[in-house]
């Protein structure tokens, strides 16, 4: 064969040949390694679309839901303020209604709850002097009205003086006029008494309803001062954060040291209640006609797709809503896709299922 010399056409042209051809090579070469890619993945593809919902004319279809509870759970936090002094719950573990799960300090509140003891006391105080001054008063009346009484018999007793003197100077038995004139003054002092000590009477009952408007006015106070003593108490009680009925806690988000503010983010403890286990599944608008109340489901795994229990439909919502998030920390994620929420009971398990778990409810056609 003839040498080919670089410098010549023949070699100018092999030369540009040459990086050509590799390029090429490089380009199928990126080709079959991303139809090799594309095709390892084609399978969790087409799962992933056959999860959501399959064409009108199969015999059975699918929809996604998510296990959860009655009632849901529950987001637990501190109804006042304070930092956690210990916490006594742990995660997963049964507690009974009413057993403490943490506990926040309780200085402030107990110095409220001696505060308010106190103020009790002086109100209280404050309650026997005007208790005190009424029973004076009512006391004073009844003074009053014996001294009106003995006043009247002075009267009738002066007025039978006069009475008496008239008889004897008309008869002209014995008198004057100057005896007359004072059985006369007698008479009228007499009935002048009588009018002084009703006025004091009017004074004496005056002083009683007085003296019942302070007693009203410290039985406020002193119910008052009680019900602050309770609240104070009631604090107290408050810094114990208890669990609302038998159940677990699934998360605790809080540390010992921890101050909790009256505004949170985030709730201290999420409670779940010993209540049965249900799921939300989650129907598009084109299967809805084919969901009905009693129709038997079978529940499986949304990631391995092995079936974990079977169940019935309960209920359908009432109204189109976004979807239904079980973790509250998602709520801020815009989900503005709008499902109608089917309630499918649990009546058996194949599997140990867990709340929240993501699954498939394969309904029959």
């Amino acid at each position: 064969m003839e040498p080919i010399h670089p410098s010549s056409p023949r070699g100018r042209h092999w030369r540009l040949t040459i990086p050509v051809s590799l390029g090429v090579l490089l380009l199928l070469a990126s080709l079959v390694v991303a139809a090799m890619s594309l095709r390892s993945h084609a399978g969790p593809s087409s799962a992933s679309v056959a999860t959501t919902a399959t064409p009108a004319d199969d015999q059975r279809w699918y929809s996604l839901g998510y296990v959860d509870i009655e009632g849901g759970v529950t987001p637990l936090y501190p109804v006042q303020p304070g930092r956690v002094r210990s916490i006594e719950a742990q995660e997963n573990e049964s507690v009974k209604a009413g057993q403490p799960l943490f506990h926040l300090e309780e200085t402030i509140p107990v110095l409220k709850v001696s505060e308010a003891k106190i103020d009790l006391k002086g109100a209280e105080t404050k309650l026997a002097i005007a208790q005190a001054r009424r029973e004076q008063a009512s006391k004073q009346i009844e003074a009053q009205k014996i001294a009106i009484a003995a006043a009247r018999k002075n009267v009738k007793k002066a007025q039978l003086l006069r009475d008496k003197q008239k008889t004897f100077e008309k008869s002209g038995l014995s008198g004057d006029k100057e005896t007359l004139q004072a059985a006369e003054i007698t008479v009228e002092q007499a009935e002048l008494a009588v009018r002084g000590e009703e006025q004091k009477l009017v004074l004496a009952e005056a002083a009683r309803r007085e003296a019942e408007g302070y007693v009203a006015t410290a039985q406020a106070n002193v119910e008052a001062k009680q019900a602050q003593l309770k609240e104070a108490n009631h604090a107290v009680e408050e810094c114990v954060v208890r669990a609302p009925v038998d159940g677990t806690p699934l998360r605790i988000l809080v540390n010992v040291g921890q101050v909790l503010g009256g505004n949170p983010h985030q709730p201290a403890i999420q409670f779940a209640a010993q209540r049965p286990l249900l799921v939300r599944a989650e129907v598009e608008q084109e299967f809805v006609g084919r969901v009905v109340e009693d129709q038997n489901v079978v529940i499986e795994d949304h990631v391995t797709g092995q079936e974990c229990a079977r169940g019935k439909v309960v209920s359908l919502a009432r109204w189109y809503a976004p979807r239904r998030s079980v973790n509250p920390e998602m709520l801020s994620v815009n989900n503005d896709t709008r499902t109608l929420e089917c309630i499918i009971r649990i009546e058996s398990t194949k599997q140990v299922i867990r709340i929240g778990q993501r699954v498939r409810v394969r309904f029959p056609r």
